[in-house]
């Protein structure tokens, strides 16, 4: 029996699509120079990780582009303002605070941009607790994350299902006895509420 759900963030709650976000910030050709030298690089992990700093991101991001130097620094510190919700799966999030399961997040995400989203986005009141990778120095999709987040909460993995958008984390997950769900669109979340959370 499931009592306890985890949700990832990013391309969960949050619609990450990293093109579509630079082209709200700035013209087509620079969202494209800008996320082959942010988001496509090994560094966008690191940030995530909460191994390495704005400003030293900056420094590494603008190294082939100095141009864009204060675009690379604006888009790091203002991006959360331009990530919608996802209504549907957030709806379904509400439904599931209502029926009382036990609800977690466990998310990559940069810990300044975090911060910015739990003041932004009042459905982060529903959760019982958060594992954020860039507070705990850990990332999905490696195991220890996955770990801990059983042990902060005292979790039976067993008794817990868990949304992720990205496949290598579902199979993490699943590794580590969790019940593992790949949701790329709110349509595999929506039916796996239906059929299992009702």
């Amino acid at each position: 029996m499931i009592k306890n759900v985890i949700f990832d963030v990013g391309g969960v709650l949050l619609d990450w699509n990293p093109i579509e976000l630079l082209e709200k910030m700035f013209d087509r050709e620079k969202a494209v120079i800008l996320k082959k030298n942010m988001m496509d690089t090994p560094y966008w992990a690191e940030l995530d990780r909460g191994t390495l700093e704005i400003e030293e991101a900056v420094e590494i991001f603008s190294k082939d582009i100095p141009a864009l130097k204060n675009d690379i620094r604006m888009a790091l510190s203002s991006f959360i303002e331009y990530l919608p919700p996802i209504s549907e799966n957030v709806e379904i999030l509400r439904k599931l605070y209502e029926k009382k399961y036990h609800l977690y997040v466990l998310s990559n995400f940069q810990l300044e941009a975090f911060d910015k989203a739990l003041e932004k986005f009042d459905f982060f009141n529903y959760f019982n607790g958060m594992i954020v990778s860039a507070r705990v120095k850990m990332i999905k999709p490696d195991r220890e994350i996955y770990e801990h987040i059983l042990r902060e909460f005292d979790l039976i993995p067993e008794e817990t299902v868990f949304f992720d958008d990205t496949i290598k984390n579902i199979e993490t997950a699943n590794e580590t006895g969790i019940i593992g769900v790949h949701t790329p669109t709110s349509r595999e979340l929506s039916d796996y509420y239906l059929n299992h959370l009702q």
